[in-house]
């Protein structure tokens, strides 16, 4: 069985060349090396139809084939399948399907992708109002259209001949400016570019509001589910109930911190506390009498929180770590509410207090 990151970057690679592959067919490298480059893409589009089936396999097992068939992934995987089916006919319809499902496999790599899959949600979430921009869009577009063909349609047959042949102009004037290709001529006309003009950057950027409100609303979620899931692990939180990791999650900020990494100095006045997710820290002293080793779902820094003084330790990391961290204001609020919780720090305060003295 192939390891899954071996097996992920396996079909990123393969999508690539076979996407770069089928782009550059109509090339003159292409149409010198045309037999080998077909022999590639069957090669690199056998890859993807096999993870196509091994998708599928997995599916059956699952009893999911037909939610797999009909999802966004399963669409793709099976659109890059095709071309590898085509690629052993030679006439102009399939090398021209051939064309289009390849570079269309491409969207594959969007299941490996993190910002990818965010857009999608983006998409997904906001498409009643991305539809309705689009209505305004184009309602705006006819509306111009119109205006300038009965305007100029005389003086300037050539460019407004027809409403249609006007949406040139319109469209491009909302979009970008124009041109120059085409252009008013009357008064009335050029008045109604101005307005255009102006009004054109407002509606190109009402979709990109509703995009940014998106990504803002999808990114907070993803933050907020995140960090729900990151305190669960924390053992000291195991017992609390769901509203109150959710609040807690809230208030908590990640952290990462390279090997060799001073997190703490010994002296340093404590403005929060640490709660390890993943690594190391070595939490050492000046005298020599504290040398302990941290790891996964312990915590430090709480003393100087408690006890309101300065760092009794220096802690440094030992491998690359992520962490949790809680500030002194965030602390305070945190215990008051839940003195429970107060009372297990305090307890493990004491412990390392004695275990450090001994």
């Amino acid at each position: 069985m192939i390891n899954k990151t071996y097996h992920k970057y396996i079909i990123i690679g393969s999508t690539i060349i076979a996407t770069l592959l089928i782009a550059s067919e109509d090339t003159d490298v292409g149409r010198i090396w045309h037999s080998y480059s077909i022999f590639a893409q069957q090669i690199f589009f056998g890859i993807l139809t096999l993870d196509f089936i091994f998708r599928i396999k997995k599916s059956i097992r699952k009893n999911k084939l037909n939610f797999y068939l009909k999802s966004f992934s399963g669409i793709i995987d099976f659109i890059a399948v095709v071309p590898f089916v085509l690629t052993f006919f030679n006439s102009e319809l399939s090398n021209n399907i051939k064309t289009i499902f390849g570079i269309l496999s491409f969207l594959k790599i969007a299941r490996f992708s993190d910002a990818l899959v965010i857009f999608k949600n983006v998409i997904i979430n906001e498409r009643k109002s991305l539809l309705a921009s689009l209505y305004l869009m184009i309602l705006l577009t006819f509306f111009l259209s119109t205006i300038l063909y009965f305007v100029e349609r005389d003086i300037n047959p050539n460019g407004f001949s027809s409403i249609i042949s006007s949406m040139w102009w319109s469209t491009i004037t909302l979009a970008s400016g124009g041109y120059g290709d085409v252009a008013p001529i009357t008064v009335i006309g050029k008045l109604m570019a101005v307005i255009a003009a102006i009004v054109g950057l407002g509606m190109f950027a009402l979709p990109a509001g509703v995009l940014i409100n998106g990504f803002a609303q999808e990114l907070a979620r993803i933050k907020y589910v995140t960090g729900w899931n990151l305190v669960a692990k924390v053992p000291i939180f195991g017992d609390l109930d769901k509203g109150t990791i959710s609040n807690i999650a809230r208030l908590l900020f990640l952290k990462r911190f390279g090997e060799d990494e001073m997190i703490i100095k010994e002296g340093d006045i404590g403005d929060s506390m640490y709660f390890i997710l993943d690594g190391k820290v070595r939490v050492t002293n000046q005298n020599g009498d504290i040398n302990v080793t941290l790891k996964k779902g312990d915590f430090f820094g709480e003393i100087a929180l408690l006890k309101d003084i300065n760092r009794t330790a220096t802690v440094t990391a030992t491998r690359r770590s992520e962490m949790l961290e809680l500030t002194t204001y965030d602390f305070k609020k945190l215990i008051m509410a839940k003195p429970q919780l107060k009372k297990k720090f305090e307890e493990i305060a004491q412990e390392r207090s004695c275990s450090y003295n001994n």
